[in-house]
């Protein structure tokens, strides 16, 4: 089956473009794909560099939902790469629902991903799927997680934790503002979080939790950071009770600079708005561009095994991959299996509801993706467990 693809973001953005630039080495799956940016140069000049005749770009404000239907005309696939997505995913989704036409995201908030639960029958009507937050962290986090649990007696706590260097693999990278608005938005005031069996809120400002990520990165501290995770997988994983995301930067001093960033937005001494806007303009300096190649992922799963008490985790460290790297790569293996015709129900879906961890790692192998062949990991049971909710 050969797709028909719109990659929102796809022209400007870090992601999309290399989603967009994994997806052109397959001439059996794409038959076409459209890059969008809101700046008209910025997308033509990619598409350009790309010297495919399969690709082409159009100028899109996602929000102009008339411009947005008629772009999702004739189309297979909708892959929204355009975030903040508590801002841009919702009205996307709306959109696909509309013109009946599948949809994939890497959305990374969890207001909008609650509320595209609710948008499952809208979606079964329209006979389509939307699969949310197919990435990294959420995304293989949900993935990984479900596959640890289903080795399991019962769970429990679930933690999910990531540690990242450098953004992206682009000389020049985008701004991310998104991305940024993001991250801090979601380490000021009161966070999401599940304890206790149900969705509460808890300060975001927390000491620092040490997780046992395996070398080269080893022992690490890690922060709250709210997280769809926390709100997905107690409702996918029968018994959890606890849910946690923590987050963190690499080199280990750069979340002294972020984590001062969010107090002073707490305190109301810097608006959200301004801070993001001062960290996009230093996203292209040549100091973030040199950044550490580091990603890291830490999944732990706490309850029973054979009956015995314990916590079973999976770490991963992969130096050979951005964090953009490590979210486009996933979601390209996920574009794969719908071209490959694996079947994904109509409806609003996870990762986890969807798709199977071993499927998007054989993918990954299958097309060489670092995500998978360059990673160092390890699963082990321990009788002790590290819960940050505690």
């Amino acid at each position: 089956m050969k797709l028909r693809i719109l990659i929102l973001g796809g022209g400007s953005g870090d992601v999309g473009r290399d989603l967009t630039r994994i997806l052109v080495r397959n001439n059996s799956a794409i038959e076409k794909i459209t890059v969008t940016s809101t700046k008209t140069e910025v997308a033509q000049k990619f598409v350009q560099e790309l010297n495919d005749p399969r690709v082409s770009s159009l100028q899109l404000n996602v929000m102009d939902n008339e411009k947005l239907l008629a772009a999702f005309e004739k189309q297979d696939l909708i892959v929204n790469t355009i975030g903040p997505f508590v801002t841009y995913g919702i009205p996307v989704m709306k959109a696909a629902i509309k013109s009946r036409v599948n949809y994939i995201d890497i959305c990374d908030d969890i207001e909008p991903t609650l509320e595209a639960i609710q948008l499952d029958a809208f979606a079964k009507d329209a006979g389509i799927f939307l699969l949310l937050s197919m990435g990294w962290f959420p995304g293989m986090s949900n993935l990984h997680a479900k596959s640890l649990a289903d080795q399991m007696d019962d769970v429990e706590e679930i933690v999910t934790a990531w540690v990242t260097g450098r953004k992206s693999p682009e000389k020049v990278p985008s701004k991310g503002l998104g991305g940024i608005e993001h991250f801090y938005k979601a380490q000021t005031g009161k966070i999401l979080s599940f304890r206790q069996g149900r969705r509460c809120q808890i300060p975001a400002h927390q000491p620092g939790v040490t997780l046992p990520f395996i070398e080269p990165l080893g022992p690490y501290q890690c922060y709250q950071i709210e997280h769809p995770e926390t709100a997905t997988l107690p409702y996918i994983i029968p018994g959890v009770k606890t849910a946690t995301n923590l987050g963190s930067l690499y080199p280990k001093q750069r979340n002294r600079a972020s984590r001062l960033t969010t107090r002073l937005i707490d305190l109301k001494l810097i608006s959200l708005t301004l801070a993001t806007t001062l960290n996009g303009m230093s996203m292209q300096s040549k100091k973030k561009v040199n950044l550490p190649q580091l990603n890291a992922s830490y999944i732990a799963c706490i309850g029973t095994k054979d009956g015995k008490k314990g916590q079973l985790s999976y770490s991963e460290v992969n130096q050979a991959v951005t964090c953009a790297e490590a979210t486009s790569q996933p979601l390209a293996c996920a574009v794969y299996y719908i071209a490959s015709s694996g079947t994904i129900a109509p409806g609003v879906h996870l990762p986890e509801t969807a798709l199977k961890l071993e499927d998007i790692l054989a993918l990954g192998r299958q097309y060489r993706l670092p995500f998978v062949t360059e990673a160092k990991h390890q699963t082990q049971w321990s009788d002790t467990w590290i819960s940050p909710a505690k």
